[in-house]
């Protein structure tokens, strides 16, 4: 039986995905023909990727990321080595006006790509948001997620 409560967090990773792309500026121009079902936006924006095991994140095996593009339901990353984790859990910290914590998703690698020149592409399907049961799990990657926050410039 289909209920709404089954759309939950799959709205509500679309809704945040939306909003990192509607805070952002693409890098590559717009037009670019493509075979994808979905559209992408290509977007630039750091991430700390995290191997999600037995419940929780496995930090020690975590990587500092770049996203090449985002869409509705996903993400394009950009490594410096191979990731060999199944379920993922992708964190962003953008502007302090538009984020005033990290945000969190958990989804599924998909496709790992050689790219050369020692990078490696990542596709990975984002399918829901942590919950706040997974608050106390999420804590030990706290010094990891501040060094996304970006510095605030001394104009701010």
């Amino acid at each position: 039986m289909f209920t709404f409560k089954t759309q939950q967090p799959i709205l509500e990773v679309q809704n945040r995905l939306r909003r990192m792309m509607d805070l952002t500026v693409p890098n590559l121009p717009a037009g670019l023909n493509t075979s994808r079902a979905e559209d992408r936006c290509n977007r630039t924006l750091p991430a700390l990727l995290c191997p999600w095991e037995r419940g929780g994140p496995v930090s020690e095996d975590s990587a500092f990321v770049v996203t090449s593009d985002l869409s509705s339901q996903g993400v394009g990353l950009i490594l410096r080595q191979p990731f060999r984790a199944e379920r993922v859990l992708l964190a962003f910290w953008l502007n302090a006006k538009a984020m005033e914590a990290p945000w969190y998703f958990l989804g599924r690698a998909q496709s790992l790509r050689k790219l050369g020149g020692g990078y490696w592409t990542l596709g990975v399907e984002l399918a829901e948001c942590p919950t706040a049961a997974d608050a106390g799990k999420l804590a030990t990657l706290k010094p990891l997620v501040n060094k996304l926050r970006p510095a605030r410039s001394a104009t701010a």
